[in-house]
């Protein structure tokens, strides 16, 4: 019976020599020395096992461990007959399994031991690289000494990982072993009328082994020297997860928009209102605000679902004043706000009325009545006990959180535009507002009072100017229309300073220590040094990567420090890295703030924002992401 298996193997092996998938089955159908993961989206890799079968010296075992932990990486999906794909391998896993192979076995196993020899046998072999791995193959002694029988009849000069030496008596390096175990390769044969498996076994046994350890050990080389990014650096965020607005659609062939977002203060919970509608769509258009799970991704409760349209197609009464009839009506949550106990969600609505819910529960609380057409703004102050509301009827309400008693009414006169943003200071005694008539003024909260207008009906030829209160309560910064960078005294609203900027600025955004000041005209960031007293530009910061490009969109120029003030984000203009003629779209940089040098890009994203404790960046779209500063791959 042994002698017809031996027969039938031979006969197999014949067929095999001269079946065309030959030609095919060792070539690469990606680029091996490229990337093909995202370790941003990589699950962390668990080496408890591995670290207690080595400290038991149990080399079988942690042998097998090693390539349980790799093999994700180098075979995606589990496809063996692919090419190796070394460079998908993490450094700091690398890193980490080298310094445990190596740390238990006194130096005589492990990658970096590994690498060295092969750095001398490819040295003497430095234009063949079948002849480097076969040299390589036989000092460590994975190649079959002459006279050794091929128990399988398949493995040719390799060692099947049955033969592998587990013991300390193996030669210098034997350890890792870096081919495919045999019971992936049994799992070839077990296919009925595979007329190929044959010669597909062969290649993984044989022929993988000379196109794959060049590529190994040269990337081996690399990651040993790479430094690993320290744990809650944004240096390699991660992608944690993501949220599909379209679930709430689900029938809707209508683009999903955001329309309004905020992050809990203790992080634990998001809002964002959003809304399914397009003036030529098929479908009717519907809008919903919902609670969902920052940690985790999933949807708590829905709070609000109900029609969205232009407003040209507004009924009685008229939710926006004429002029603004591609405002987008319904139900539509315009601006979100949570107290800052986490306990409570706000919402300036559409239909010009603010809503009050729980937010750990969703049970409504209560709505505030009084605006006359849409709120567009609405803000709620350092204390929790006054909600600001802006409106479209030119008003700027405020509103006792406790009871809902509307306590003080501003009107805004007609010519200086509707007001789009509110601002408490960090002491809760002051209220800017911009309008979008690019009216900069500043508010005495207790009163009412108007302290100074900052910048009068600058005018829409510009964009939305700015405004930043600095941490301590004591500055407010703003843009203005003269191309300059304005500080003033937020307690009398004197002006302090004036700083020219080549063009308006767009947004800006103090440092959480109060130390730094970016702004940005959409083109160019400039990180200011507020301890100096001649307050200077310390680092220019590019937000347009595709200069030169034939077709340059617009870029708002959105910052954002994180809560420790080390690391800065900005909308940068970047080239999509998957198409054969990309086009500019706005992304995301993340700076480092000591530096001004570039830390990682999210391509193809919209606006964003850290959470207050620092823990994610969230990222606007349609699928909106999650990033987590780096929590390292190795567990």
């Amino acid at each position: 019976m042994k002698a017809l298996t031996k027969l039938s193997m031979a006969l197999a092996l014949s067929a095999a020599l001269v079946h065309p998938l030959i030609a095919t089955v060792a070539q690469a159908q990606v680029d091996p020395t490229v990337q093909q993961i995202n370790w941003a989206q990589a699950q962390p890799v668990d080496m408890t096992a591995l670290e207690d079968a080595l400290a038991a010296q149990d080399w079988k075992a942690a042998d097998g461990e090693t390539r349980r932990i790799l093999d994700p990486w180098i075979h995606p999906g589990g496809n063996i007959l692919g090419t190796p794909l070394a460079t998908n391998i993490p450094p700091e896993v690398l890193q980490a399994l080298d310094e445990l192979w190596v740390e238990a076995s006194d130096g005589r196993f492990g990658l970096s031991v590994q690498q060295r020899i092969w750095a001398e046998v490819q040295a003497q072999n430095p234009t063949d690289s079948t002849a480097a791995a076969k040299a390589f193959g036989d000092q460590v002694g994975w190649t079959r000494p002459p006279g050794r029988e091929d128990p399988t009849f398949i493995a040719g000069e390799w060692l099947t990982e049955m033969e592998i030496t587990h013991s300390l008596d193996a030669p210098v390096g034997h350890l890792p072993w870096a081919g495919v175990s045999w019971a992936q390769i049994s799992r070839l044969f077990a296919v009925e009328s595979c007329g190929s498996c044959t010669i597909d076994a062969m290649y993984v046994q044989g022929e993988r082994f000379h196109q794959y350890l060049p590529i190994l050990f040269s990337w081996v080389e690399t990651a040993l020297e790479m430094t690993v990014p320290d744990v809650g650096s944004w240096r390699q965020p991660q992608l944690a997860h993501t949220i599909d607005l379209q679930s709430l659609y689900p029938d809707s062939r209508c683009p999903i928009r955001t329309s309004a977002s905020a992050i809990s203060p203790n992080g634990a919970v998001v809002a964002i209102g959003s809304y399914s509608y397009e003036r030529n769509c098929p479908n009717a258009g519907e809008s919903t605000l919902a609670l969902w799970d920052a940690q985790r991704g999933n949807r708590i409760i829905t709070l609000q679902r109900g029609p969205a349209m232009a407003a040209s197609a507004q009924g009685n009464p008229p939710q926006e004043p004429a002029g603004q009839r591609a405002r987008i009506v319904g139900e539509v949550a315009n601006a979100v706000a949570f107290t800052p106990d986490s306990q409570i969600v706000a919402a300036g609505m559409s239909n010009g009325v603010v809503q009050l819910w729980s937010a750990p529960t969703g049970a409504p609380i209560r709505t505030l009545e009084g605006h006359r057409y849409a709120v567009r703004a609405i803000a709620i102050s350092p204390t929790g006990r006054t909600l600001a509301s802006a409106s479209a009827d030119n008003t700027v309400k405020l509103w006792d959180m406790q009871t809902g008693r509307l306590w003080e009414t501003i009107s805004i006169p007609a010519a200086d535009g509707i007001v789009h943003t509110l601002t408490f200071s960090p002491n809760g005694e002051r209220l800017a507002t911009a309008t979008d008539q690019n009216t900069l003024q500043l508010w005495e909260v207790s009163t009412g009072r108007l302290i100074r207008p900052l910048v009068s009906r600058a005018g829409t030829e510009i964009a939305p100017l700015p405004m930043a209160f600095s941490p301590d309560s004591q500055t407010l910064a703003t843009g203005d229309a003269d191309n300059s960078l304005k500080f003033w005294n937020a307690h009398t609203g004197a002006r302090q300073l004036t700083r020219p900027v080549h063009e308006p600025l767009r947004h800006l955004a103090y440092s959480p220590n109060g130390n730094w000041l970016v702004t940005s005209d959409g083109t160019t960031a400039r990180l200011w040094n507020l301890s100096r007293p001649e307050r200077e530009t310390v680092h220019f910061i590019p937000l347009n990567q595709t200069a030169g490009h034939h077709i340059q969109p617009m870029n708002p120029g959105l910052i954002a420090f994180s809560p420790d003030g080390q690391t800065l984000a900005t909308s940068t203009l970047l080239l999509p890295l998957t198409e054969s003629e990309p086009i500019p779209r706005q992304g995301i940089t993340l700076w480092a703030v000591e530096t001004g040098l570039p830390l990682y890009q999210i391509h193809e994203v919209g606006p964003f924002q850290f959470s207050p404790r620092g823990d994610f960046l969230m990222v606007m779209g349609q699928r909106v992401q999650f990033w987590q500063p780096y929590s390292g791959l190795v567990r």
